[in-house]
């Protein structure tokens, strides 16, 4: 298969016109033309993980975090940046993104957070183009209520990862919020929505205090945790494809130290 081809089967469930404006989504480096016998996936691509992709033998690179997003005007070799696309033209390895497209898509990263902790009457928390089917985190009811202290040791488990809650442990849990990567912003519109705590990631401190006043617990699961599972949903979007899918082991970036 060629590039291009992937790049439309991907596009099918989470096409670009649902990225936002400030996003940098699709063929970001490489030839359209390629052709790709093994597609190597990532939540993020940095020289790590284009150094891996090498190894592995891959013709292309599919990422949720892009490169280039803050816009560059030299490729300089001695700034990282500048080493991981030199990597990939040495190594002619295409690198194509989803990233806010796929956080807001229907079957994208927050609905599978929606479906790993088995909420019902699952809805769009924030709708931000005409489609309706899409939008940026999602709301929905746990099967059975709990307390804050248990929903968030639940959630650690879930999610294979270290948690901070902020509210009353002992507050009762039903309408849960969730909202992949770094989403506080979305956060008063969850309260205001009825959610009684929010599971996000890179919460700062005192943006927490302002939001829980806002009545709302917030679980903060971290940026890493609550999307490493785009990789696998690469994996099913690309099962059909006559491609070979490598999963990438990219590891978070930090470690919990006790």
């Amino acid at each position: 298969m060629k590039v291009k081809e992937i790049a439309e089967i991907i596009e099918k469930v989470c096409p670009k016109r649902l990225a936002y404006d400030w996003d940098n989504v699709g063929l970001l480096c490489g030839d359209a033309e390629k052709d790709v016998k093994r597609v190597f996936v990532t939540l993020d691509t940095n020289i790590a993980t284009v150094k891996e992709a090498a190894d592995k033998g891959a013709d292309m690179i599919v990422s949720h975090h892009p490169i280039l997003l803050g816009g560059i005007k030299r490729i300089d070799y001695g700034t990282a940046e500048g080493q991981m696309i030199k990597l990939l033209v040495e190594n002619n390895i295409p690198v194509y993104a989803a990233h806010t497209n796929m956080d807001t898509a229907r079957g994208g990263i927050n609905d599978r957070l929606a479906k790993l902790f088995k909420l019902t009457n699952v809805k769009i928390l924030e709708q931000h183009t005409d489609d309706a089917s899409a939008g940026l985190g999602r709301i929905g009811h746990l099967k059975n209520k709990t307390t804050l202290g248990e929903f968030a040791h639940e959630c650690g488990e879930i999610l294979n990862t270290t948690v901070r809650a902020a509210g009353d442990l002992n507050t009762v849990i039903s309408t849960v919020a969730v909202a992949s990567g770094s989403c506080s912003e979305v956060i008063p519109l969850a309260a205001a929505k009825g959610a009684d705590v929010i599971v996000t990631g890179d919460m700062k401190y005192h943006n927490t205090i302002d939001m829980t006043q806002l009545g709302i617990c917030v679980i903060d699961a971290g940026h890493y945790p609550t999307e490493i599972c785009v990789m696998d949903i690469f994996e099913d979007i690309l099962s059909g494809a006559d491609v070979e899918v490598v999963k990438s082991e990219n590891r978070d970036v930090f470690n919990f130290v006790m």
